[in-house]
């Protein structure tokens, strides 16, 4: 369950009554969550945040507190712009899950922008020339070289999946294709979320309940005109601002969805006030009701720790290292150093004297040496600059490695279902150098076999971690299956047993869902997997368990699915 864009616009209405409101109070609750405190007559909470596994913005009844001992930046650039300004707007683009706060204050104006988009969650503070001050998370480009987010750089909104349309455009011929089109069997929420823009799986599971009374029926039960019709009623208060925010119990009265329309995919639903109130009950419940959050937020917090250390001894690997005409430069001026020694004035601090391609060549001196001691120097330079041309590459390789673990390490804990794969995941921060003071414990029921799934009669394996995906690539398949990963982000390693057969295209599809759902891309509408043979798969070479290169790869684009849910 996720906040869609009907559930942000929603939100969004419900936010015009602070339009004004003065923002008394900023904290950060907790790393990636800030909390406002505005005043319009009586004071008013707003919590938003970039948690990866919670993104979310509501008002909430109780004042925020502060969550972190030390202000880092963000929280200082939110002091100095927002906080004694005044909300003047709150804005969203078209079919996004996105909300923009618009503020005005003593510094200028600026922007809040609040991405709440699974595991690429941020917020975002943009100033009046729309170069992000700071954000929760920074995106260089060597994670994403088209959108970069980073502090003086543009900010640049996230890009539209392309092939989707806006859901209430499409015309009684289109939607024909669109269902007569779809694979029989295919469910009509999948099509649904497909094939436009700013359906959610729950709106689209909602369409499917209001048309058949079934939230997976199959596309081919509805009829273009009914689609159609139930498509504008549920986005309908978008224009007329008529919500009817409810939300889905269970059995003991728990939440377990929520929406900003009613829900007739379930059978117990409650109408509440405001969407904010829906958003705080289903949250509360979900976030205290995992047993296992405070070992995951520790276990977390020392990845982040290893992520941070990493990412800084990177940086400075990267600034020492010397390109190759630097280091025959440096060779060069002590030879003709050497050579000209008699031109150099004492005490100089450069002298010019002809270069090897006749060219004249100034040579920067130390007035303190003598010209055979500066000629020294420049060779000591000259080795060293060709030590670190042979070491720096081999470093740089070593640390981006280990970035690359570490990101499947919290891929791991995201997805880790029960306190022995936490666990797991921290023991193999342990093993790995990773955490400066070593835990004891024991080891040995930690890390479970890999899941096994039959599909039309193909067995298929699935890795849910690190060495569990070591297994699935290296011991459980075979040069000739195929194998399976979520394209450019950590995740399950997924292997197709061949047995000499042809395996179909539904057969790999499904299988290829499944790896979109073992990973932290399992809330996006549409995932990219790549597909090829185990062949063509190797282990990085000095890498880190479960760490792979590969070739030969088609890809494909799958829906993320439960094996519950294959057809």
């Amino acid at each position: 369950m996720h906040v869609d864009h009907l559930t942000l616009a929603c939100l969004r209405d419900e936010l015009d009554g602070l339009l004004g409101a003065r923002v008394q109070g900023v904290v950060l609750t907790d790393p990636r969550s800030v909390g406002l405190e505005l005043f319009a007559g009586t004071r008013h909470h707003l919590l938003i945040s970039a948690d990866t596994q919670n993104p979310r913005m509501l008002r909430v009844p109780q004042k925020l507190r502060r969550g972190v001992q030390t202000a880092p930046p963000l929280l200082l650039l939110l002091r100095k712009w927002v906080r004694g300004s005044r909300l003047i707007d709150v804005t969203q683009p078209p079919w996004e899950r996105i909300l923009t706060l618009h503020f005005d204050g003593d510094a200028g104006r600026c922007q809040l922008v609040a991405e709440l988009i699974g595991r690429y969650s941020n917020l975002i503070l943009v100033g009046p020339d729309q170069l992000v001050l700071e954000a929760v998370k920074h995106v260089g480009p060597d994670v994403n070289r088209y959108r970069v987010t980073l502090p003086a750089h543009p900010y640049q909104p996230p890009p539209q999946p392309p092939d989707r349309q806006p859901p209430t455009s499409a015309s009684i011929d289109e939607w024909s294709a669109m269902l007569s089109s779809a694979k029989a069997g295919t469910p009509l929420h999948r099509v649904l979320t497909g094939r436009l823009f700013g359906v959610s799986p729950t709106a689209a599971r909602e369409v499917a309940a209001r048309i058949t009374g079934d939230p997976d029926a199959k596309a081919r039960q509805a009829a273009p005109d009914q689609v159609a019709r139930t498509i504008a009623e549920l986005f309908a208060p978008l224009d007329d601002g008529r919500w009817a925010p409810e939300i889905a119990l269970d059995g003991d009265g728990d939440p377990i969805a929520f929406a900003p329309y009613p829900l007739h995919q379930f059978g117990r639903t409650q109408p509440v006030p405001e969407i904010s109130e829906a958003l705080r009950r289903y949250f509360q419940h979900r976030i205290t009701s995992d047993r296992y959050a405070a070992a995951r937020r520790r276990v977390r917090e020392s990845i982040r720790q290893a992520q941070s250390r990493a990412s800084r001894a990177l940086e400075q690997v990267r600034e020492h290292s010397v390109d190759e005409s630097t280091i025959a430069a440096l060779r060069q001026a002590g030879e003709l150093l050497l050579a000209y020694q008699h031109r150099v004035d004492r005490e100089a601090r450069h002298v010019t004297v002809p270069g090897y391609d006749g060219e004249p060549r100034t040579i920067d001196l130390d007035p303190g040496l003598t010209p055979i001691e500066n000629a020294q120097a420049y060779f000591r330079r000259y080795r060293k600059g060709i030590r670190a041309s042979k070491e720096i590459p081999a470093r740089i390789r070593e640390l981006e490695t280990d970035l690359a673990y570490l990101a499947q390490l919290d891929s791991d804990l995201t997805l880790a279902e029960d306190r022995p794969e936490i666990d797991a995941v921290r023991e193999a921060l342990n093993e790995a150098g990773f955490v400066v003071k070593q835990e004891r414990h024991s080891s040995g029921a930690m890390v479970k076999k890999p899941r096994r799934f039959d599909i039309q009669g193909f067995a298929v394996f699935v890795g849910r971690n690190a060495p569990q995906n070591q297994q699935v690539t290296f011991r459980r398949g075979t040069l000739e299956d195929l194998w399976l990963h979520v394209r450019g982000r950590p995740g399950a390693h997924v292997i197709i047993k061949r047995a000499g057969r042809q395996v179909p295209r539904e057969v790999i599809e499904d299988a290829a869902a499944l790896a979109a759902y073992y990973s932290p891309a399992r809330d996006h509408r549409q995932v990219d997997v790549d597909v090829t043979e185990r062949r063509f798969v190797r282990g990085v070479s000095g890498g880190r368990p479960g760490l792979v290169t590969y070739r030969n790869e088609k890809t494909i684009p799958v829906e993320p699915r439960r094996a519950e849910e294959l057809q």
